[in-house]
C-alpha cells in the first residue's frame, strides 16, 4: 500500500513538471504582443504630444523674451531722444536733423524705420588740469580756442568726424573741431577737445560728457552671410544701427511707428510703437483657422501682415511720451 502511494506521488510530480514546461500557445503569444504594442503606442503618442507641446512652449517663451527685450530698447531710446540736443539750434548730426526721423514703409514687409538723435550714453567725464577747480566759462587755450578736458570711462572715444557731437552734463551742446593730448589731474586717460564754441557754464569736475549720436532701428532681411547673424537667408531680424550694427532680435515680422499730436498744436507729443514677433518654426499642433487674426490678418498702423500659417505670434505696442 505504501509503495502504491509513493508511485502515485511520483506520477503526479512528473505530471506537474510536464505541465510547467509547456510553452505559450500562438493565440496567447499574439494577444501578449497586441497588448504590448498598444501600451508602447500609447507611451509613444504621449511622448510625441508632450515633446511637441514642450517645443512649442519653448519657442513661444523664447520669442516673447527676445522680442520684449528689443521692444524695451526701442521704447527707452525714444524716451531719451533729444537729450542734450538743442532743438532751437537744430544742428545736423551725421545727416539727421531733429530728435526723431521716421521712414514710412522703407523696410521688409512695408515696415517703418526710426532714427533717434540724443545723448544716449556718457562716455567721459569732465577733467581738469592741476590747480583748476572747475571748468571756467568761456575758457580758451593758448591759441585762443575753446576747449574741454575729458576723462574717458571706457574704450569709446570722441573724434572729429562721426563722434564729434557732445553734450556737457546734458546742458551744453558743442561740436569738436580738433582733438589734442591732455593731462588731467583726476584721471589717467584724458584728451583735450577743441570745440566750435566756448563753454557757457562753470561745470564741476567729474560731471558726465555725453556723445550725441544717431540711432536707427530697422528690420533687415537675412542674406545668409552678414545681415542678421545666425539667421537663415530670407528671415527678418531687428537691428540697432549706430556706430556699429547690432542684431537685437530675430523673427521680427513687422515694426511700425505712428506720430501722435495729442494737443493738436502741430507738434508730435507721442510716438506709438508696434512690434510683431513670431516663432522661429511652425507649431504642428496649431490649427491656423483657430487664430484670432486668421481671416483679416494683423493690422499694425494700417499695414496688414498675413497670418495664415502655423506660427504663433506676439504683438507689443505702446505710446511713448517724448521729452519736453
Amino acid at each position: 500500500m505504501k509503495k502504491l502511494k509513493t508511485e502515485e506521488k511520483t506520477k503526479n510530480l512528473k505530471r506537474v513538471i510536464r505541465n510547467s514546461q509547456r510553452g505559450f500557445s500562438l493565440v496567447e503569444l499574439m494577444i501578449a504582443l497586441l497588448i504590448t504594442a498598444l501600451v508602447l503606442g500609447g507611451i509613444y503618442t504621449t511622448f510625441v504630444v508632450q515633446q511637441r507641446s514642450f517645443i512649442a512652449q519653448d519657442q513661444v517663451t523664447e520669442t516673447q523674451g527676445s522680442s520684449k527685450i528689443a521692444f524695451d530698447m526701442i521704447v527707452n531710446d525714444i524716451r531719451n531722444a533729444g537729450y542734450g540736443y538743442p532743438d532751437a539750434e537744430a544742428p545736423q548730426v551725421n545727416g539727421f536733423t531733429g530728435a526723431i526721423t521716421l521712414g514710412d514703409a522703407l523696410g521688409p514687409n512695408s515696415s517703418d524705420i526710426i532714427t533717434l538723435v540724443g545723448g544716449f550714453r556718457d562716455i567721459a567725464t569732465i577733467g581738469l588740469p592741476t590747480g583748476q577747480t572747475n571748468v571756467e566759462v568761456g575758457q580758451t587755450d593758448a591759441a585762443g580756442s575753446p576747449y574741454l578736458d575729458v576723462c574717458y570711462t571706457g574704450t569709446t572715444k570722441f573724434n572729429d568726424t562721426d563722434k564729434k557731437y557732445i553734450s556737457i552734463d546734458g546742458v551744453t551742446y558743442a561740436e569738436i573741431t580738433k582733438i589734442e593730448s591732455g593731462s588731467s589731474a583726476n584721471c589717467a586717460v584724458t584728451e583735450r577737445l577743441i570745440l566750435d564754441r566756448p563753454v557757457d557754464k562753470a561745470f564741476p569736475v567729474d560731471r558726465p560728457v555725453y556723445l550725441i549720436e544717431d540711432v536707427t532701428y530697422r528690420l533687415t532681411t537675412a542674406d545668409g552671410m552678414t545681415n542678421c547673424s545666425n539667421a537663415k537667408a530670407g528671415d527678418i531680424c531687428l537691428q540697432r544701427v549706430s556706430t556699429a550694427t547690432v542684431t537685437i532680435a530675430s523673427d521680427i515680422e513687422d515694426l511700425q511707428f505712428e506720430e501722435i499730436d495729442q494737443n493738436a498744436d502741430g507738434n508730435t507729443d507721442r510716438v506709438r510703437v508696434s512690434l510683431l514677433a513670431r516663432t522661429a518654426r511652425e507649431d504642428p499642433t496649431l490649427e491656423p483657422g483657430t487664430k484670432p487674426y486668421y481671416a483679416t490678418g494683423i493690422d499694425l498702423e494700417g499695414n496688414i501682415t498675413p497670418d495664415t500659417d502655423r506660427r504663433r505670434r506676439r504683438i507689443w505696442s505702446m505710446e511713448v511720451a517724448l521729452k519736453n
